[in-house]
């Protein structure tokens, strides 16, 4: 297979994307209701950056970056004045999607990967997140922290978490630098 990474650019990307969150966020894990449209419109799209992979020209991979506040991951802290203590300025990671017949690193390092080096160029001093429970263990991997314990969103579990990109982990930019190196 495959694959383009880049930037979400049209309507049909948006359309797209819309389909996948659908697909992922309330189909598969639950989070939001199944809409009978089969999508799912993000309440910070308007002031968000998608970034995204495409397979036979669909939406097979996204990602969405928010860079201003409120910060959605603000509620799922007991205190969100946590978040002075990070390196700002602050981007906020969200809607990480991966449509199940392409789950694979390559999709997976492409839309990250794409959203990384952005927010590194831009001059992020931290990514925030609120990652799924059950995938804990890849997040930390990669470098980020938990800020508080798991909240109910839905009917799943979210850890905030924060990568201080200054700490990201080496095996980590290295993969990085090796998947811009394929897509450039």
């Amino acid at each position: 297979m495959s694959y383009t990474f880049r930037e979400a650019e049209s309507q049909a990307d948006l359309d797209g994307i819309r389909r996948l969150n659908h697909l992922i966020f309330a189909e598969e894990i639950g989070q939001y209701g199944v809409a009978a449209d089969g999508r799912l419109v993000d309440k910070h799209e308007a002031r968000s950056r998608f970034f995204i992979a495409l397979c036979d020209g669909g939406v097979v991979g996204m990602v969405c970056a928010c860079a201003v506040p409120p910060y959605s991951i603000e509620s799922r802290l007991a205190d969100p004045r946590l978040l002075d203590d990070l390196p700002h300025p602050l981007v906020e990671v969200r809607l990480l999607a991966v449509h199940p017949e392409h789950r694979n690193r390559l999709v997976f390092l492409g839309v990250l990967g794409s959203l990384t080096a952005w927010a590194v160029d831009c001059g992020f001093g931290a990514m925030l997140i609120s990652g799924v429970t059950e995938r804990l263990e890849m997040y930390t991997r990669m470098g980020f922290r938990p800020l508080g314990p798991p909240v109910a969103g839905g009917k799943a579990m979210f850890t905030p978490m924060a990568l201080r990109l200054s700490e990201m982990p080496e095996r980590i930019r290295t993969d990085l630098k090796r998947y811009l190196r394929r897509v450039s």
